[in-house]
This record gives C-alpha cells, sequence and structure tokens, in this order.
C-alpha cells in the first residue's frame, strides 16, 4: 500500500475534524431543542416542588428520594452493590440512546439523564455563591488571550478566554451568521496585543521575584547545613580536641 503524502494526511485530519465538530454540533441542536420543550410544556420542577417530594417530569422517578448517598464502589457492601448493579443495569436500558451526562442532588441515590430529565434549579444560596466568585474573579482585559474559531458552516468567529488555557476547550459556538450553534471544526490563537503581552512580561516577574525568593531561602538552608556537615567532620577528625567548660 502506497504511503500517503502529507497533502493526503491533512485532507484525512481535517476530514475527522469536521465529522467530530458535525456530532457535536448535532447534539448541541438536540439539547437546545430539548431545553425549549421543557420551558414549552412546563416540565421544569420548582425548588419547592422538589422539596415537596414531586417527581421528575421526565422519567418519573424521584428526584430526591432521601436515601443518602451510596458510599464510592470499593467501600460497599454485597447489598449496597447489588442495588448499585441494578440501578445501573435500569439507567442504561432506559437511556441507552440519550448520549448525555448524568445528574443527582445531595442526599439522594436516583440517577438522572441530561437529556431526558431537566435539571433542578439552583438555590438561592447557589446563586449567590455563584454571583461572589464572579464578581471576585473578573478577568483582566489584558490577560485574555484571541481565538480564531472556523465552523463546520465555515464561517470563522473570534473569542476570548483567559490564557492560562493552552487550548479550545469547547466543541461548539454560536454562530452569528447562521444564527444557531454549529461544530468548532478548528482553532487558532491569534498573536498577542500589546496589552496582553504587557501583561505576560509583569506575570512573568512576578513569578521571577518569587523564584528569587525561593532560591534564598533554600541557599540559606543550603549554608546551614554546610556549616552543621564541617563541623561535624571536624570533630571526627579532631576526637581529642581541647575539653570545654574545665573551668580554666
Amino acid at each position: 500500500m502506497a504511503k500517503l503524502t502529507e497533502e493526503e494526511k491533512a485532507r484525512r485530519a481535517l476530514n475527522r475534524r469536521r465529522k467530530a465538530a458535525l456530532e457535536a454540533e448535532e447534539d448541541a441542536i438536540r439539547q437546545e431543542k430539548k431545553r425549549r420543550e421543557w420551558q414549552a410544556n412546563g416540565t421544569y420542577l420548582t425548588r419547592a416542588e422538589i422539596n415537596a417530594g414531586e417527581p421528575c417530569r421526565g422519567c418519573g422517578l424521584p428526584v430526591f428520594d432521601g436515601r443518602g448517598r451510596l458510599p464510592v464502589l470499593l467501600k460497599m457492601d454485597s447489598q449496597q452493590r447489588e442495588e448499585y448493579e441494578i440501578a445501573e443495569a435500569d439507567f442504561r436500558e432506559r437511556h441507552s440512546d440519550c448520549r448525555s451526562h448524568r445528574w443527582s442532588i445531595d442526599g439522594s441515590r436516583t440517577t438522572h439523564c441530561g437529556f431526558c430529565c431537566p435539571p433542578p434549579p439552583l438555590s438561592e444560596e447557589q446563586i449567590s455563591a455563584i454571583r461572589d466568585i464572579f464578581a471576585r474573579n473578573r478577568p483582566d482585559p489584558a490577560e485574555l488571550d484571541t481565538w480564531q474559531l472556523t465552523l463546520t458552516c465555515d464561517h470563522v468567529i473570534e473569542k476570548v478566554q483567559h490564557c492560562s488555557n493552552t487550548y479550545w476547550s469547547s466543541t461548539v459556538a454560536d454562530c452569528p451568521d447562521c444564527q444557531q450553534k454549529r461544530g468548532i471544526v478548528s482553532t487558532e490563537k491569534l498573536p498577542s496585543g500589546s496589552a496582553r503581552r504587557d501583561a505576560e512580561e509583569r506575570r512573568v516577574a512576578d513569578e521571577l521575584v518569587k523564584a528569587r525568593a525561593e532560591h534564598e531561602r533554600l541557599q540559606k538552608r543550603a549554608d546551614s547545613a554546610r556549616r552543621r556537615i564541617n563541623k561535624l567532620e571536624s570533630q571526627l577528625t579532631n576526637p581529642t580536641g581541647p575539653a570545654e567548660g574545665n573551668g580554666r
């Protein structure tokens, strides 16, 4: 079989990326359609309904069963393991084609499907905690990188993310031209602007100060250890040195 040329390898790699992007796009559109159905049909449960024991309107199982979490698999006894395996088999049978995540709430063993079962709303405490996190961690524009994303529709858009990210992690993005989610075929980080370069220089300078302080601390410890070694070696070399504290 003839070896592939570099051009053929690149074309095949692009085809694989496009196929994966189209699959991600299909899943994202499917999930978005399901969320619109939940909203239109009133499928979402309120926090009060969950607390009152209302079953999930997607699968009919309890959202909160009050049985507490099972321990991790390695720490389950025989009865707990049997319960776990029965629940797993039932879940796989009911959701074999859903291709989604699972969710459950604290204090409950019942697992729900991310595609079939609308998630519970956030509590006021959770909303407050998330609000505080975002309020305390507003990104510095100078620390944001700009990425160029090529979508399955061949439109090219630009997005930003924090410079600590070495790759673009999401698989879909909203296309402003198509007005819908599209799969991401390829990504490219654009060259940094002057503000971004200044921020990177400040970060490196801060790291250098920390590294020098750490080096100085370790050097002091090394010097102290060397003095002790020298003293011990001297004692071994001169075991009959002058006695101390003889009153003379």
